[in-house]
């Protein structure tokens, strides 16, 4: 990535513009293309001469142009595709974590609360255990202490 912040590169914006003009160029009367374009004078190979007209080989240009510059736009396509695709496969398996995540939490929680229930039983068998064993001794009667006095001693 670059370092600018800017959406577009200077070569997309110039082959688009370029692009989209040139069919508003036929708006402005007197005024043609092919007068702009340079012309190159082709001495090497006579076929071209014997064939093709100048205006011929100038559309051949603009259509070789519009074609590199779709070839660019989907090279730039499937690059954002497979970006996409990535990102798609990241949410995926983070949703699976997370769904992982939230049954093992869930089984957590589900542990805890039996073991709440269960030390709530023991907490009240002990009660029970208590009051139990408080009226037993009350019940039972002791005979009484005798003690030794000091003097007896």
């Amino acid at each position: 990535m670059s370092s600018n912040k800017n959406d577009c590169d200077a070569v997309s914006v110039a082959v688009a513009l370029v692009v989209f003009a040139l069919p508003l160029t036929l708006l402005m009367p007197g005024f043609s293309v092919w007068d702009i374009l340079p012309k190159v004078r082709i001495t090497r190979f006579h076929i071209f001469d014997y064939y093709f007209s100048w205006t011929q080989l100038n559309f051949a240009l603009m259509t070789l142009l519009v074609l590199f510059f779709c070839l660019y736009l989907e090279i730039r396509k499937r690059a954002l595709d497979e970006m996409v695709e990535n990102v798609l496969n990241v949410r995926q398996a983070t949703e699976v974590a997370m769904e992982e995540e939230k049954d093992r939490q869930a089984t957590a929680v589900r542990a805890c609360v039996q073991l709440l229930d269960t030390s709530a039983e023991h907490y009240e068998n002990l009660t029970l255990l208590r009051d139990e064993l408080r009226k037993r001794e009350k019940t039972l009667q002791h005979p009484p202490v005798i003690e030794l006095s000091t003097s007896e001693m």
